[in-house]
């Protein structure tokens, strides 16, 4: 049903909700008369699936440039029969004006609004629509070349590589056909892009119906490697010190949390109690994205559970109290919320690159980075070339071999805010995870199977984005195929 007046348009639709792992919960809270959180008087999962849906949809629509149908179509696709069930009980009403998307099942409702250069944010009660759209960044005002004339990776130009010719091309298209390919049977891959890069320059790279080398798409948790290079930029600038005590208010003047580091917090090592959990309503993670104002404000407020540096915990809210910390080394919002654009995007030529903030005007650096294929190729690149870009330093010196420096209670698994491929013991018994693939590479990894995968001593960069539930996607069988391509 469609209504309008005076240029405003909206439509009403009723849909499916299926966020990665919480469609059977959802369906039994669905079914609950009177769930127990809610009882309690805690949002539960009904409040929380809304918020997910209004804000995947805000996103898509605004910060993409997608159709709502095809958010319907791919993350909230009917892949099974209890979401198909639940399909009639969702709602979205889209107002192309205000550029709002709000979510209804049942009595639970949320809405989620464009904010200009600051993508979408979730609407508060403490931040309601028409705040949130006066914070949008201030517009960079910059002379625009035709970047179809530049050479990538600052413009768009792609000349021939000129090691090309050690490139089996044959295989490297059998390679880029199989991570497009749709299984017989099972679960959907929906992959939407894939850029190779060696040596510097694209040598493939293809695109989904409907998507294109211009669309900003979600990198998920690859965000967090953004936030990592804004760490390594502000302390270059002498902003941030990474031996200096956090600015935590919510910890007393005698609280031990006080010990905890920068470094801390870049590895998961910060000894916080933390649930990543996506299938249950309480917690930390699910609270933190579609329910708090301040999402730092939700890991500051977690108790110690181990002492700092020893136990690795993977934790999204570790990676917003960062971006909370960032955002007080500048003594003005509108700095903060340039910064990204200014000191990392723009000299990457990551024209298309954003990063959305909380309600309360934090950047969402554990979820929400949006960029181009080709962005967040650049961004490998920056990794592989140990933080120089166009024969510029970016990074510090040495910070990209300390990112890719192996925590010890990750058994070889993550760096500072990457994952990795390393051994768990040096010559020990344990074997790292691929190991036919090198021991240095370094991974950005997002929900449903968001990938950027650096090898430096190779110069390659993959990158794979889609909409793959459950990690389906065969992520070792395409590096794989791409380092055999490329003779490696």
């Amino acid at each position: 049903m469609r209504r309008g007046g005076r240029g405003q348009r909206r439509w009403y639709l009723r849909a499916i909700l299926t966020p990665k792992p919480v469609a059977p919960l959802l369906f039994a809270v669905l079914l609950a008369p009177a769930p127990a959180q809610e009882r309690a008087g805690k949002p539960g999962m009904v409040e929380i699936a809304a918020a997910y849906a209004a804000k995947v949809a805000a996103s898509a629509l605004f910060v993409s440039g997608r159709t709502l149908d095809s958010v319907l179509a791919e993350e909230l696709a009917p892949d099974d029969a209890i979401s198909a069930m639940i399909r009639p009980l969702l709602k979205f009403e889209v107002d192309t004006e205000h550029r709002t998307v709000t979510c209804t099942i049942g009595k639970a409702k949320a809405t989620a609004v464009a904010t200009g250069d600051l993508g979408c944010t979730l609407v508060h009660e403490e931040f309601d629509a028409a705040a949130l759209r006066q914070r949008a960044a201030r517009t960079l005002y910059q002379p625009l070349p035709n970047w179809g004339l530049i050479d990538w990776p600052i413009g768009e130009r792609n000349p021939e590589s000129k090691t090309a010719a050690a490139i089996d091309q044959d295989a490297l298209t059998k390679a880029i056909d199989a991570a497009f390919a749709e299984p017989v049977s099972g679960k959907k891959v929906r992959t939407r892009a894939v850029v190779v890069v060696h040596q510097g320059r694209i040598v493939a790279e293809r695109y989904a119906v409907g998507y294109h080398a211009g669309m900003p798409l979600p990198g998920w948790s690859m965000t967090k490697t953004m936030v990592n290079a804004l760490v390594g930029i502000r302390i270059q600038q002498q902003k941030l010190d990474l031996d200096a005590p956090l600015h935590v208010p919510e910890w007393p003047a005698e609280d031990p949390r006080h010990a905890l580091r920068l470094p801390h917090l870049l590895t998961m090592t910060s000894g916080l109690r933390w649930n990543e959990s996506y299938e249950e309503p309480a917690s930390e993670c699910l609270q933190m994205l579609f329910r708090s104002a301040d999402h730092a404000a939700v890991q500051a407020a977690q108790p110690v559970v181990a002492p700092p540096g020893t136990v690795f915990q993977y934790a999204s809210g570790t990676t917003n109290l960062i971006c909370r910390e960032l955002r007080r080394s500048f003594a003005d919002d509108a700095d903060y919320w340039v910064f990204p654009k200014v000191a990392l995007f723009l000299p990457l030529g990551m024209r298309s690159a954003v990063i959305e903030t909380d309600p309360s005007g934090t950047f969402v650096g554990s979820s929400y980075g949006f960029a181009t294929a080709r962005d967040w190729a650049r961004l490998g690149l920056l990794y592989a070339q140990d933080g120089v870009f166009d024969d510029q330093r970016l990074l510090p010196e040495g910070w990209v071999a300390s990112t890719a420096k192996v925590v010890p209670a990750s058994d070889g698994a993550y760096g500072r805010h990457v994952w990795l491929n390393a051994d768990p013991d040096g010559d020990g018994p344990r074997e790292r995870a691929w190991q036919d693939l090198p021991s240095n590479l370094i991974r950005m990894d997002g929900h449903e199977g968001q990938y950027v995968c650096v090898f430096p001593t190779e110069q390659i960069v993959v990158v794979r984005l889609g909409c793959t539930k459950a990690g389906g996607f065969a992520l070792h069988a395409l590096l794989r195929a791409v380092l055999d391509a490329c003779g490696t």
